[in-house]
């Protein structure tokens, strides 16, 4: 090779390391795709102590997060709320780690939407990632519209460039008046302006099928959360709860989606199934280390 053939190949890797998308790593992952980690679940690590919580976590293997709003979700009232989407973009670029989607609450995308976006651009994420209104939960028409909302936000939303995804919890899961709220979701919802980020724990906690959903809906997703589950247990690290991850993986293939997320926060509501829930830990990172090292393994 040429010098200049070497000092190329150098640079293209370096680069690589500093996006956290490096193609060579990221072969050895699950769709040869950088693994993530959801951004709720390190808000003890990063509003502690700021750039050496984020090195830690790319020091673990990390190349990519799936933020979520510092005006919420366990963020609010830390030091870090109120900082700008351009100094969260800055501390993401040097310490390597990739990050295109946001989870805003349903408040800042309908009362605060103009201010919501500038945030959004200034983080310069591709995808806005929303959950239901409470409120509309309790019947089928609630849950139409909620999709009537989701399409008019999602048209809101494409107009600033950005596109609109959803993030499902255990709640689409449990069936209202003979109907699944997600299927609800699915059929009244325009493809072309919400696209879903399927949360394969959180529908398994609900009591349905991770498998049949991801190949029921293929063409819809997007994105992926990697979260286990084990009856009676809050919080599992990825790969030690009862899901079958060589089978996620290779469902989900063809929908050729953009990312994957490695989740370890607690069930919200204990748990579905009458089992004694385990106490939520006070430190997730050591989990989310073990769900990377079993999903760095992982081939599918």
């Amino acid at each position: 090779m040429s010098r200049r053939s070497v000092l190329s190949t150098i640079g293209a890797t370096v680069l690589g390391e500093i996006s956290g998308f490096n193609s060579i790593s990221a072969m050895a992952d699950p769709l040869d795709l950088p693994i993530g980690f959801q951004g709720y679940d390190v808000r003890f690590l990063i509003t502690k102590n700021w750039d050496a919580g984020w090195r830690e976590m790319r020091g673990i293997g990390f190349r990519a997060v799936d933020l979520v709003s510092f005006h919420g979700y366990g963020y609010a009232g830390t030091p870090i709320e109120n900082l700008s989407g351009e100094a969260i973009r800055a501390e993401l670029d040097r310490v390597g780690i990739g990050c295109k989607n946001c989870q805003f609450s349903y408040r800042e995308l309908h009362e605060g939407f103009d201010k919501t976006m500038q945030f959004a651009h200034d983080l310069r994420i591709t995808n806005v990632i929303c959950a239901p209104e409470p409120s509309w939960t309790k019947t089928v028409d609630d849950w139409k519209k909620q999709a009537d909302s989701l399409n008019s936000l999602g048209k809101r939303i494409a107009t600033e460039g950005l596109r609109l995804g959803y993030h499902n919890h255990e709640l689409e899961f449990i069936d209202v008046q003979g109907f699944t709220p997600y299927d609800i979701l699915m059929q009244y919802t325009d493809a072309r302006l919400v696209r879903f980020q399927i949360d394969v724990g959180n529908l398994t906690f609900a009591g349905k099928s991770a498998l049949d959903y991801i190949h029921r809906y293929t063409d819809r997703y997007f994105s992926l959360h990697a979260k286990d589950y084990r009856p009676g247990k809050t919080s599992v690290p990825v790969g030690q709860g009862i899901i079958d991850w060589k089978a996620i993986f290779t469902a989900i293939r063809p929908a050729h989606i953009e990312s994957y997320f490695a989740e370890v926060a607690a069930y919200g509501i204990g748990t579905l199934h009458g089992a004694n829930v385990s106490a939520w830990p006070a430190d997730s990172i050591e989990e989310l280390r073990e769900s990377y090292n079993f999903l760095h393994k992982l081939k599918n």
